[in-house]
């Protein structure tokens, strides 16, 4: 790299300059966060925005804070609003917007010198680009005393927050102690259709990790098995995925990640100067384009969606796929197949049997505070106990119970399944743009080989480091340095 990622930790020393610095807001309440146990707002009135991107045609207002209306959740969280306001004499209002207006209102309002609301409870998909304009407030400099960061059980786990960082803070948070809403935001789980492995008479790939051999040699062998041929018809295909999608997660199972190299954050990119890429791009064009191309079924490639929908068809008996797409409310997976599994990406040579990788590109549900805030502090103190765990989910062994009994059919895939979600890495698609995925993807695009791919884009990624990852990188090691150890 040209530029050293380092420098960027010296200047996130600099004080960010917020919108809200320049102006002068009436000092409302008095709050004392010293351990004080009853508050009283007064009657205080604030604003919530709830915006999520679904990726399908799901109605802005068809949920109550994350969860599908006419659910127990859903009764759940409704019950939790009422009983906040109650105990903090508040009235929370709640303006569900649609995904494809949200931001513009967002943005416009702070721009305009405003506040849009008092929190925002949206996908994290734009948080880089807010906290680089100003628009958000700190949650590190600017609520900790209200909001512990570090409470992974209820704010969720340090490479998950990545996604919320910028320079010298945190600018969002996830609601990690509530069932289901950060379980449904990473990809991309390798699924498996158990009844048509039997079927084809292929290995359940359960019992092949439990004996250790669930490693790319075995996989290739199960696709091969799991490929059906009649009369010159392929009536059955080992996988079907969406190329970048499976090109990240067999990096990933090699230890490898734009971030990553074996596991650990690093400030440079993991894909240069780094061995093990070069044995995951082989096994990766091997598939696509070498002889195990056969067992690939490429007619939907370009469109996740698609490809859910060729799987559940019966297409593959294998698919890396987001997690929304399996379980929940836009789970057709779940919906669709009648005996799914999940299990982890079959490993390759440079690392250990039983390791595990997942990606994300972004959260469903995160929690922002706009930096123009006349109620900051009395927004966070909300949040702090509008987001405590639900009735019945006391422990984050509640919520792992409630998701092992109604979302998986066998237990090993709910193990399998948090395994992935513990070492998922974010892939700062959202935060630096499309492109910054260029390597993976076109390793699956292209025949083109590994070493000339990363010539091609090698001052591309420089740009990136220097820019937008650096700047998340600067702040993720300043707030959890011990990653990087």
């Amino acid at each position: 790299m040209k530029k050293t990622v380092i420098c960027l930790l010296l200047a996130a020393l600099l004080p960010l300059m917020l919108l809200s610095c320049s102006q002068e807001q009436e000092e409302v309440f008095d709050l004392d966060l010293s351990g004080s146990t009853e508050m009283n707002f007064d009657g205080l009135g604030l604003k919530v925005i709830v915006s999520f991107f679904s990726g399908n045609s799901a109605v802005a207002g068809d949920n109550i804070l994350g969860y599908p209306v006419g659910t127990g959740l859903a009764e759940l969280a409704s019950d939790r609003l009422s009983d906040t306001e109650k105990e903090l004499n508040c009235k929370i209002t709640i303006d569900y917007r649609e995904w494809s207006n949200f931001s513009s209102y967002f943005t416009g309002s702070l721009a305009a010198g405003s506040s849009p609301a008092d929190f925002a409870f949206i996908t994290s998909f734009d948080i880089y680009s807010y906290a680089k304009a100003g628009y958000l407030a700190g949650i590190n400099s600017q609520l900790g005393d209200v909001i512990d960061y570090r409470d992974s059980d209820k704010w969720g786990s340090p490479n998950l927050l990545e996604c919320c960082c910028y320079k010298d803070d945190l600018y969002g948070v996830l609601p990690a102690a509530w069932p289901d809403l950060i379980y449904s935001s990473f990809g991309y789980p390798l699924v498996v259709n158990e009844d048509l492995i039997s079927i084809v008479g292929a290995n359940d790939p359960r019992e092949l990790y439990e004996q250790g051999v669930w490693n790319w040699s075995t996989f290739n062998d199960e696709l091969e098995k799991c490929t059906v041929i009649e009369s010159g018809e392929t009536i059955t295909y080992g996988l079907t995925a969406h190329s970048p999608y499976f090109s990240e997660m067999i990096l990933g199972s090699n230890g490898v990640g734009l971030t990553r190299i074996n596991g650990k954050p690093v400030l440079t990119c993991g894909f240069y100067n780094n061995p093990a890429f070069f044995s995951a791009a082989e096994e990766v064009q091997l598939i696509r384009f070498g002889d195990l191309s056969y067992t690939y079924y490429l007619a939907v490639e370009g469109d996740p969606v698609t490809v859910t929908d060729s799987f559940c068809n019966g297409m593959a008996c294998y698919s890396f796929m987001p997690t929304k797409y399996i379980f929940g409310v836009y789970g057709d997976v779940s919906q669709k197949v009648n005996n799914y599994g999940i299990v982890r990406t079959p490993v390759g040579p440079d690392v250990a049997p039983d390791h595990a990788a997942g990606i994300y590109d972004g959260m469903t549900c995160s929690i922002v505070f706009p930096a123009i805030n006349d109620y900051l502090s009395e927004a966070g103190v909300v949040v702090n106990k509008l987001f405590e765990p639900l009735p019945g989910y006391e422990t984050h062994e509640d919520v792992i119970e409630y998701m092992r009994r109604n979302n998986f059919f066998d237990s090993r895939d709910c193990d399998a399944f948090l395994d992935i979600l513990d070492h998922a890495m974010y892939n700062y698609f959202y935060s630096a743009g499309g492109d910054v995925r260029n390597v993976p993807a076109t390793l699956a695009r292209s025949n083109t080989p590994p070493a000339e791919i990363l010539d091609q884009y090698e001052g591309l990624m420089e740009e990136h480091f220097d820019n937008a990852v650096g700047d998340m990188l600067a702040a993720y090691s300043m707030l959890f340095p011990e990653q990087f150890e």
